[in-house]
């Protein structure tokens, strides 16, 4: 009980009272190249528009639908007046075929990386299968986003032996991090099904991809973590039946995603341990549980049947996986 209180004062306690630092706290990104996943709405979209703010000389929209992603490209562009490159590129991460195609035109045309920031994920009421035989939240929250990571960590490992972009830019390591949520811890006292269920279960899963992959030879010098946003008013559950009280307790409390989304920011932009948890702009102890001996098993089945799975749809992952 005392570990629940001591989550639930922490939890709201930063929703009430915290103070996250700004966008301008990061300076200029001249030069460096970015990617967002789920970039066209929520804290995706505020991500990309903090992004945008700092001027890079590259940022990409990773988005489902590329007609919402252009409207969010031409959002972001009257709203910062960004100079640089801002693409918008599919991804559909209920199709593992997508995600594979989106990896290899990063990998092939991308000459640096400086940040990935893997968000995209959903919370559905009723079950769905994806077309690759998946339940959807699984695969789009958990697999496909740690498929995704590792494709990935080839370009950022390369990315950590490039000189700074430019003589006045500092020597900063890429970043990949991956969003979770706060809402893993793992009591039956904290269990709503309506809130949580499956898509709080991806996201534990989340906080064990990050861990993993911040082991990984090819994750040598590139900044892993993951990162709970908050509780944000964005479209995230939209269509969960939640009950009204429920709803506006969280309506009360939640941030809007561009505050939500600085979360994601200084997780993107800080120097933080390897698979460290991040919320409310500050490196935190995941729940002590993940950390027990039956944590620690549970987080090495885990990997070792999703790296399974990846080796069946792209083969080349067993080189990144040393």
């Amino acid at each position: 009980m005392g570990q629940i209180l001591s989550f639930l004062y922490k939890a709201f306690g930063d929703q009430m009272f915290a103070k996250l630092p700004g966008a301008e706290t990061y300076g200029d990104l001249t030069g460096r190249t970015f990617l967002v996943t789920g970039s066209n709405t929520g804290v995706g979209f505020g991500l990309a528009t903090h992004l945008a703010r700092l001027q890079p000389a590259q940022l990409i929209l990773a988005v489902r639908d590329l007609k919402k992603g252009e409207v969010a490209k031409e959002s972001i562009l009257a709203e910062t007046g960004f100079k640089g490159l801002l693409e918008v590129w599919e991804l559909d991460m209920a199709d593992f075929a997508s995600v594979k195609r989106f990896a290899e035109r990063a990998n092939t045309s991308l000459k640096r990386l400086d940040g990935a920031s893997l968000n995209a994920g959903i919370n559905v009421w009723k079950w769905a299968m994806t077309k690759d035989g998946w339940e959807s939240i699984l695969q789009i929250n958990a697999l496909a986003t740690g498929l995704l990571a590792v494709l990935l960590l080839p370009l950022l490992q390369s990315t950590t032996k490039l000189p700074a972009p430019h003589p006045d830019a500092s020597q900063t390591p890429p970043h990949l991090v991956i969003t979770g949520s706060a809402g893993t811890l793992n009591s039956t006292l904290l269990y709503l099904p309506l809130l949580t269920g499956r898509a709080s279960t991806s996201k534990l899963f989340n906080f064990f991809l990050a861990r993993e992959i911040a082991t990984l030879l090819q994750a040598k010098g590139v900044v892993v973590n993951v990162v709970d946003p908050g509780i944000c008013n964005s479209e995230l559950g939209r269509d969960l039946p939640i009950p009204s009280p429920v709803l506006w307790m969280f309506q009360k409390i939640g941030w809007e995603p561009a505050k939500g989304a600085l979360n994601l920011l200084y997780a993107l932009r800080s120097p933080t341990s390897p698979g460290a948890y991040i919320t409310a702009c500050a490196e935190y102890a995941p729940p002590s549980w993940t950390r027990t001996e039956k944590g620690l098993e549970l987080q090495t089945k885990l990997w070792s049947e999703m790296v399974e799975v990846w080796k069946g749809i792209a083969p080349e992952v067993s080189s990144v996986l040393v």
